[in-house]
């Protein structure tokens, strides 16, 4: 299991918005990964206890990759920093029948593990834009990744899309935050909307009309 603290910038955009070219904002290349199609089932009790009390829990998995049993993220409770939303995260690889135990161990006592079950399916479309010495193969300071997400809503088992949307992520890793500011005011610049709080797990259980 890995564990650390996420510190990203959130900017909603149109369907028509087009990433500008971002080349000119670090000594190194962007990295572009292309459209990666996944699927992210949260989990949480019949109450929603665990966003109740800020926490996250979901598995992931990419559709283009056959026998990849997909990634448990388990999100802590966040701040705001100014502009950036600040979490810390846990992450495990396993199979998406059921939580890990290890991630289990660190809700809090008050939620029962038995009774958390998928409440929420998000189905993304990921583009993704690497930006400092990550993408040129360096190790170090001053790594941006752009998580460019179109996202469709439904209830688990299927159905109806309840709710389409889009949504930039600005995450820096390593002290990046000049160069996550630089890359978040080029992005608004080219129309993305104001950085904004509220997550995608909070945003599908608007749309599947649970209230938290």
């Amino acid at each position: 299991m890995s564990g650390g603290v996420e510190r990203e910038i959130k900017l909603s955009a149109d369907g028509g918005y087009l990433l500008p070219d971002l080349n000119d904002l670090t000594a190194g290349v962007v990295e572009d990964s292309g459209p990666e199609p996944q699927e992210s089932t949260y989990w949480d009790s019949d109450s929603l206890e665990l966003v109740r009390q800020g926490y996250g829990l979901r598995h992931r998995r990419r559709l283009d990759r056959s026998g990849d049993p997909g990634v448990w993220t388990l999100k802590t409770p966040g701040r705001m920093d100014a502009d950036r939303m600040v979490r810390g995260e846990h992450e495990l690889r396993a199979e998406g029948t059921a939580p890990p135990a290890e991630l289990l161990a660190l809700i809090p006592e008050a939620v029962d593990p038995v009774a958390l079950h998928p409440v929420a399916v998000l189905s993304a479309t990921r583009r993704v834009l690497t930006l400092g010495r990550a993408a040129s193969g360096e190790k170090g300071a001053g790594t941006v990744e752009v998580m460019d997400d179109t996202v469709e809503v439904t209830a688990p088992g299927g159905g109806p899309v309840v709710d389409r949307f889009r949504e930039l992520e600005v995450e820096m890793q390593d002290g990046a935050d000049d160069l996550a500011d630089r890359v978040a005011a080029r992005l608004r610049k080219a129309g993305a909307g104001p950085p904004e709080s509220t997550s995608k797990y909070r945003r599908a259980l608007q749309a599947l009309g649970l209230q938290v």
